[in-house]
């Protein structure tokens, strides 16, 4: 068991904690709730020696500690997994673990640190290959492999109590692989690890956890038993009651003007048919938006709509430039050594007032930081701070603040809420809505089918490179989930459309009707 008590941090005039206090309880999963930069992730990193507090204390069964590196953290039995995967994509399994676990110099045994590998995974129900490449590994495989190896290393401490940080263990999967990940946390606490799962999923929380905290702007509002609704947690959270983006869907007269076609548009890469006969419009004042299990042709639907990816056949019109909010925002959106200001200009940095005649203007970039910061909450402490100091959620309502600067016409948003506590989501969604009221074309492909039913007027289902037409929102969201397995939204059974050569189809939990 550990006890944190008044534990407090700043970074300059930024106070990321004050005066925390949280007990982590030998077999049972603890939920860590707030907003972004509310200081979850703060107070997790100074647990597991990646931070120095600079007040208040950590003990162990009574004893003081100061855990001054994820090394000594770990001789105490915690270990760490990040929401951002330190993975090295080329080596296998087992090289990726030898590599964070095998400290010694010389021969590496690969079978008994395969055994292990097996064994540890066999206990979870997980098949996992040791000699697998992890870049060939489906992000879920990935998280697995992430979490073995955190066990592992508690393993080798050999410490007698056992606690393993999840921090946004669900943030990059899909709606399948996270019903595999649950119940696996539910057996690690069973077997006596105390786990600590930091969410914004309030869904996830009261599935997974037995007891919940949550952190506010850096103070401690609230613990008690996970069996909160969700209403009052979210309030909790953020300090009011959340709205939910919710109205009538509005679909565009077909008088309004096609900002976005796509006529029988095929794409083969490497011999492989990744899109087939993809036909596709997006009117000025709508929000179409794309459902269907990740892995089914979205990467290379973006991209060919944004011209990095010319299809093998068909036509496409797509205006240039579009305002593109990117499924990884880390790789595809931001430049993480550059400043927050320095990101927020990167659309507009060309021209006036960011420019003149060539010449950069740095006191104009700043202006225009703060006013966006301001109106979309990015929590920072000054728009000169990197981008890389920022928590995942504030990056990803910069880049929001960004894209949706200056009413852009058309807007691609990819999982645009992804990272996002229930505050921060549903004030993106209404500012899709807003978007789209104003008259732009929204083409919004989201693998949380709720938050896409909530603001889309048309409802399209992606499944193995096939686009068809759900028929919402006259049909209900099991004919959606049909769909997404690749039947029929509505009628008899009929036979699925034909295969697509190396795309998977995983089932959709209560996708039945």
């Amino acid at each position: 068991m550990f006890s944190l008590s008044g534990i407090s941090k700043r970074f300059g005039a930024v106070t990321a904690l004050a005066e925390v206090s949280l007990t982590i309880t030998t077999g049972r999963v603890h939920g860590l709730l707030g907003e972004n930069g509310a200081g979850k992730s703060t107070l997790m990193n100074i647990l597991f020696g990646l931070l120095q507090p600079d007040a208040g204390s950590i003990t162990s069964g009574g004893t003081a500690l100061r855990l001054r590196s994820p090394a000594e953290a770990l001789r105490h039995g915690l270990g760490m997994v990040h929401q951002h995967f330190a993975l090295v994509p080329t080596l296998s399994v087992v090289d990726n673990v030898v590599l964070a676990l095998q400290s010694s110099l010389g021969r590496v045994d690969r079978a008994a640190w395969s055994a292990r590998l097996r064994q540890r995974a066999d206990a979870l129900r997980w098949d996992i290959d040791p000699a697998a490449l992890v870049g060939s590994l489906a992000t879920g495989q990935q998280q697995r492999v992430e979490i073995l190896k955190a066990l592992l290393a508690i393993d080798q401490a050999g410490s007698a109590q056992r606690t393993l940080i999840l921090d946004e263990p669900t943030a990059v999967l899909t709606p399948p692989e996270v019903d595999e990940l649950l119940p696996s946390v539910r057996a690690l606490a069973a077997d006596g690890v105390a786990v600590v799962y930091i969410s914004h999923k309030l869904a996830e929380i009261a599935r997974v956890c037995d007891e919940v905290s949550v952190l506010r702007r850096g103070r401690m509002v609230h613990h008690g038993p996970a069996s909160e609704t969700q209403e009052r947690l979210a309030e909790l959270m953020v300090g009011s009651p959340v709205s939910h983006p919710a109205r009538p869907a509005c679909p565009a007269p077909l008088t309004a003007a096609v900002r976005i076609a796509a006529r029988d548009i095929a794409i083969r890469i490497d011999g492989r048919t990744v899109l087939q006969d993809v036909t596709l419009e997006v009117r000025a004042g709508e929000i179409v938006g794309i459902a269907g299990v990740e892995g089914n042709g979205q990467v290379p639907l973006v991209q060919a709509l944004l011209g990095l990816l010319p299809p093998t056949s068909g036509t496409l019109t797509a205006p240039s430039p579009i305002a593109v909010i990117p499924d990884d925002r880390q790789r595809e959106a931001l430049v993480m050594p550059l400043s927050v200001a320095q990101n927020l200009a990167l659309r507009r940095y060309r021209g006036s007032p960011f420019s003149h005649h060539g010449w950069l203007s740095p006191a104009a970039w700043s202006t225009h930081a703060r006013a966006l910061m301001s109106a979309s909450d990015v929590r920072a402490p000054s728009p000169g701070a990197a981008m890389a100091t920022l928590s995942g959620g504030n990056q990803q309502k910069a880049v929001v603040a960004r894209e949706l600067d200056g009413d852009p016409p058309v807007i691609i948003a990819v999982n645009p809420t992804r990272g996002l506590d229930v505050g921060a989501a549903s004030a993106v969604l209404e500012r899709l809505v807003a978007a789209r009221d104003r008259g732009a074309a929204v083409l919004l492909i989201h693998s949380d089918l709720d938050e896409l039913l909530a603001v889309s007027d048309r409802v399209l289902v992606l499944h193995r490179g096939s686009l068809a037409d759900s028929g919402w929102p006259t049909c209900d969201r099991a004919a959606i989930g049909r769909l997404m397995l690749g039947g029929l939204p509505l009628g008899p059974r009929a036979a699925d459309p034909p295969d697509v050569d190396g795309l998977q189809s995983p089932s959709i939990p209560g996708a039945t009707s």
